[in-house]
């Protein structure tokens, strides 16, 4: 797909569909100003088992948005700081189009003054997708107050090389292929079989990642000189995360005891969690879909859909802590994303912009009661509601 600026802050694609340069610019925020870096960071203690070289360390790279405090109109960062990692097939197009987009936030600008340190996210991109892939929220996140930690799993967001130089060639997924060599089995079967292979053969591996990145997170709190230093409160982390980053985040939530809180936007549950819950919060929210999706739909698919459909109940009835499931009628997939804002508009679906205002503000909402103690909770009290959105909650809370 080729971009070309076609007028003073738009871009255009060949589909004749334009994305504006400011898409975020109209985009609520906190009190904070924002500040944003990407770095390489590698587990030296950690072989890369995703390739068959024994000598493959564990590369993560890791873009970071923060409370910030700058003066004047500094020039803005980019959408994609090393656009040149990522491959550029099909299914990479949509990063040509978001290349001339603007985001608020400043490169590796002063972190804000503040009298008490910052809580910390963990936010887990979808599989296939880079750790910026919802500048949406992770810039919302930062600007009231939180320090927002991306992390590009190594195998999951298709990153090709690193800024040391390094090549990431990774071997042929077996877990996907095992997956599919189910035949004679119903379509809900191969997918508990898919969901058993990653929980087993995945999902540790992911949350190992966190643990390295909250390690990381301590020694630079810990450093002087670094923006850092004592500036983050590493007893109130959560973690957070779209689609198998959200299943991602809801499984470290018992499996990485720093992790206070977590929520799963619009992902399968491809874990074990579900087996056992969590004792901390969590919150899950699902894009109910739009009447041309479900028109596309194949009775298999559907099959599939009501199967994982399952998976949520089977965690809270093993939870000990509170859990909210969210629903918005009219979002697909994407609308948990920044990739609805760089397509094309479906009219049958809820507006992009209002998606990601009903997922900040109910994201938001969670962390500042279980991270901050805040009691100032209109939406999870459901004093204040959303027409399109159904929230259904643990018994324990609404007594």
């Amino acid at each position: 797909m080729v971009v070309a600026l076609v007028s003073p802050g738009i871009a255009a694609t060949s589909d004749e569909y334009r994305v504006p340069v400011a898409v975020f610019a109209g985009e609520p925020r906190g009190p904070f100003q924002t500040g944003t870096f990407e770095e390489l960071w590698i587990d030296r203690d950690r072989e890369e088992t995703t390739t068959s070289d024994p000598s493959d360390l564990r590369h993560l790279m890791v873009q970071i948005w923060y409370p910030a405090q700058f003066k004047g109109d500094p020039p803005r960062a980019p959408y994609a700081l090393h656009r040149e990692f990522y491959p550029h097939d099909e299914e990479a197009q949509w990063l040509d189009a978001a290349a001339a987009v603007r985001t608020h936030s400043v490169l590796n600008a002063p972190t804000a003054k503040h009298p008490k340190p910052f809580p910390v996210l963990i936010y887990n991109p979808g599989a296939s997708h880079p750790p910026f892939s919802a500048t949406f929220q992770t810039e919302y996140l930062a600007s009231h107050g939180y320090v927002v930690v991306a992390i590009g799993h190594t195998g999951w967001t298709r990153i090709e090389r690193f800024a040391d130089g390094y090549n990431y060639r990774p071997d042929e997924d077996d877990v996907d292929a095992a997956a599919t060599q189910t035949p004679g089995k119903s379509q809900a079967e191969q997918l508990q079989h898919k969901v058993e292979l990653y929980a087993r053969l995945k999902m540790p591996m992911l949350v190992k990642d966190i643990s390295f990145v909250l390690d990381r997170l301590q020694t630079l709190n810990s450093t002087s000189g670094h923006r850092f230093h004592d500036r983050l409160d590493l007893t109130r982390v959560g973690s957070l995360g779209w689609s198998l980053g959200g299943a991602l985040s809801i499984q470290a939530s018992r499996d990485e005891q720093r992790v206070k809180a977590a929520i799963n936007l619009d992902g399968w549950l491809y874990t074990d969690v579900q087996k056992t819950g969590t004792n901390r919060p969590v919150m899950i929210m699902h894009g109910e879909g739009t009447a041309e999706e479900s028109l596309r739909q194949s009775a298999a698919e559907r099959e599939k859909r009501l199967f994982a459909a399952t998976l949520p109940w089977q965690l809270y009835a093993k939870m000990t802590a509170p859990w909210y499931d969210v629903t918005l009628a009219g979002a697909d997939h994407e609308h948990f994303s920044d990739r609805t804002l760089f397509r094309s508009a479906d009219v049958s679906a809820m507006h992009p912009r209002v998606a990601h205002d009903i997922v900040n503000r109910f994201s938001l909402e969670f962390f500042d009661k279980y991270l901050k103690g805040s009691t100032n909770t209109p939406l999870l009290s459901g004093t204040e509601q959303y027409r399109d959105v159904l929230l259904q909650q643990s018994e324990r809370i609404k007594e």
